[in-house]
């Protein structure tokens, strides 16, 4: 155990020297630094949004909750439903009424001799605001 609370220190003594960068100074670097570190905090941000909602899931019976305003989402394994809410609103400009969390179980998969797994995966069902609609596709 020692050892490895050695190697621990010593890759965050390493990260801490990598994160000390050498400060420009010049005419106007202020305002330019101010606005490309809002554009990166923007793009950052839809970044996180699309890294959440993974793709739309769609069968027959996801599509047919489309009728009653509902809408199904592949998500990410560690998204919650405040996050997935967030996310949708701010991807689709909707308001998001209710979010349900499923967490769908990896099943054996056999192949003749051979045996897999397909991977589980977990799925969100939004309930939108009456009038709202999404354009998944369907």
């Amino acid at each position: 155990m020692a050892i490895l609370d050695k190697i621990k220190k010593t890759v965050k003594r390493e990260e801490k020297k990598e994160d000390k960068k050498p400060v420009v100074s010049g005419a106007g670097s202020k305002k330019s630094d101010l606005a490309k570190k809002s554009k990166n905090t923007a793009d950052k941000k839809n970044s996180l949004y699309y890294n959440i909602i993974l793709r739309p899931y769609i069968t027959e019976k996801t599509s047919m909750m489309g009728q009653e305003n509902k809408y199904v989402f592949v998500v990410s394994k560690d998204a919650s439903k405040v996050d997935i809410k967030n996310a949708i609103e701010n991807i689709f400009s909707v308001s998001v009424l209710k979010v349900s969390v499923v967490n769908v179980p990896s099943k054996k998969v056999r192949l003749g001799m051979h045996e897999g797994k397909k991977p589980g995966f977990k799925k969100a069902i939004v309930k939108l605001k009456e009038g709202d609609k999404i354009d998944i596709g369907i």
